[in-house]
């Protein structure tokens, strides 16, 4: 099984351009709406799900949504937990796709605001080193520590809520009776 690999930048921003998402949230969202490697990590989860559980649940008389909604997504819960994870992660630090294709400013994520405040700061720094001396290359420092620090804050806020979902998915996996 081989894994999907990207066509290359040019024919992405002709495919964008062309459906008319620039200047669009959809130019974010949906080129990155599924992932390989995220699908195929889900297709071994549901693979390795007991067939015998799905038997019984027919001989309870549970057709098949009622299969997938009693049994299927309450034990999906750690590898749901994981994508979003996984999703959420990739899309909160991905500013690049919103510097291809977005030009307004109010359209603009955080990381990409951040990553143009940091880059700004970076040449406003080289062009006055030599003038202000170190004072400017401390300030240069210390506005790229906020940054960093401003970006990782919301991923850690919702880690904790997800991390216990990681510990029951690793223990059901590794305790079989």
């Amino acid at each position: 099984f081989t894994m999907f690999f990207n066509g290359g930048l040019i024919p992405n921003y002709i495919l964008i351009s062309s459906l008319g998402m620039t200047n669009t949230m959809w130019a974010l969202v949906l080129p990155g709406a599924i992932s390989v490697f995220n699908l195929l990590v889900m297709k071994s989860f549901f693979e390795n799900l007991p067939v015998e559980l799905e038997e019984a649940a027919q001989i309870d008389g549970l057709g098949w949504f009622g299969i997938f909604a009693r049994i299927v997504l309450p034990l999906s819960k750690a590898v749901i937990a994981t994508m979003i994870l996984f999703y959420s992660v990739a899309i909160w630090n991905d500013w690049f796709p919103a510097f291809l294709y977005l030009d307004k400013q109010e359209l603009f994520p955080v990381t990409l605001f951040l990553r143009n405040l940091v880059a700004g700061a970076s040449s406003s720094a080289s062009e006055g080193a030599a003038a202000a001396g170190s004072t400017t290359a401390a300030i240069n420092a210390n506005i790229q520590s906020v940054t960093m620090i401003l970006t990782i804050i919301p991923i850690l806020c919702v880690y904790p809520f997800v991390q216990r979902y990681f510990v029951s998915g690793v223990m059901l996996g590794s305790v079989k009776g």
